[in-house]
């Protein structure tokens, strides 16, 4: 029987190759699957709340608000099944050493984690204008922002594609599908 170092798996083989858990039986990205379940559950939320106050025309069904409400309680359900996986795993405990000072403060100083940041703060900031300015100019500047933000494309292909996709996708919904868009 080969045991694995504290640190590693924290599982030992047995034989005929079947592992068993050892003293803490936390599995590769349990914590991390345990916080972005968290969040997954607060966007969801937010997604439900922010769409649920979205103008109702004649049918709430014919509601701009109806999508992001489905959205959001998708993430919702996916976020509460990714919770009680990972807190199954021992993503509790792997999640409270992420959340530890030392974790955050050398997690926080990369630039991945920094970039991340940005995007979510776009995102959130788009779905909380989203009712309030219209649809195409919101997404627009989003498109742009982030693509620009990512380096996605060079500039002069990033503005038609920031113009022309919300202005499609406007036009597609609203009549094709007549829905109308906030």
């Amino acid at each position: 029987m080969k045991e694995f170092e504290a640190g590693d798996n924290e599982q030992t083989a047995a034989p005929g190759g079947q592992t068993q858990s050892g003293p803490v039986a936390a599995k590769p990205l349990a914590g991390a699957d345990f916080i972005t379940s968290i969040v997954l559950i607060i966007f969801g939320a937010a997604f439900f709340i922010i769409a649920r106050n979205m103008r109702v025309f004649r049918v709430y069904l014919s509601s701009p608000g109806i999508f992001p409400m489905i959205l959001g309680i998708i993430f919702i359900l996916f976020g509460c099944a990714l919770f009680y996986n990972s807190y199954r795993r021992g993503g509790l405990a792997d999640a409270r050493r992420i959340l530890s000072a030392c974790y955050l403060k050398q997690s926080v100083a990369s630039p991945n984690s920094q970039k991340l940041g940005v995007i979510l703060f776009l995102i959130f900031v788009y779905v909380a204008l989203l009712g309030r300015v219209s649809f195409v100019y919101l997404s627009m500047g989003y498109l742009f922002l982030t693509f620009l933000y990512l380096k996605a494309a060079k500039w002069y292909l990033i503005i038609p594609i920031a113009v022309l996709a919300p202005i499609a996708i406007h036009m597609f919904f609203t009549n094709i599908f007549r829905i109308p868009m906030p």
